[in-house]
């Protein structure tokens, strides 16, 4: 399964400020640009049911099952069922550095559509890969504004 891996470093922010964005779910279509709805199905503890729907180069959505630790500031994600996406596992992991935060993120994805095999290509790519060049920017932002 096509994946991809990025670590940054945020000045000026929390990890905890972080974790709390990436956890809000419902609110991603106001800071990830891509997103253009998030819904919740369920909330067991620490494991949640989120869907996700996405607009990337065709209308995509996922349902995933999500571990959260918030006193280890990480989430954990596998696929549970979707359209055009068949396959997802990754997640977030938030630590301090000096002056922010450290944010790690893996994903992958198994788009399987009857599509032609370059249509696939490309929203796999648009997902894993452009995507997330402006994530860890939108995060940031996001992040910065909820501090007021």
């Amino acid at each position: 399964m096509p994946g991809v891996t990025r670590s940054a470093v945020i000045h000026g922010v929390s990890p905890k400020e972080l974790y709390d964005v990436v956890t809000d779910y419902p609110s991603y279509p106001t800071f990830f640009k891509d997103f253009t709805r998030c819904v919740i199905h369920e909330k067991q503890g620490n494991v949640w049911i989120v869907e996700f729907f996405a607009k990337v180069v065709k209308e995509v959505s996922y349902t995933l099952r999500i571990v959260h630790d918030p006193e280890q500031l990480t989430t954990r994600w596998t696929f549970i069922r979707g359209r055009l996406v068949s396959d997802s596992k990754g997640g977030w992991a938030f630590s301090e550095v000096e002056g922010g935060a450290r944010v790690d993120y893996e994903a992958e994805i198994e788009v399987n559509a009857p599509l032609p095999g370059f249509l696939k290509k490309k929203i796999q790519d648009a997902i894993l890969n452009r995507s997330i060049a402006t994530m860890f920017a939108q995060l940031e932002a996001e992040a910065l504004r909820r501090r007021g």
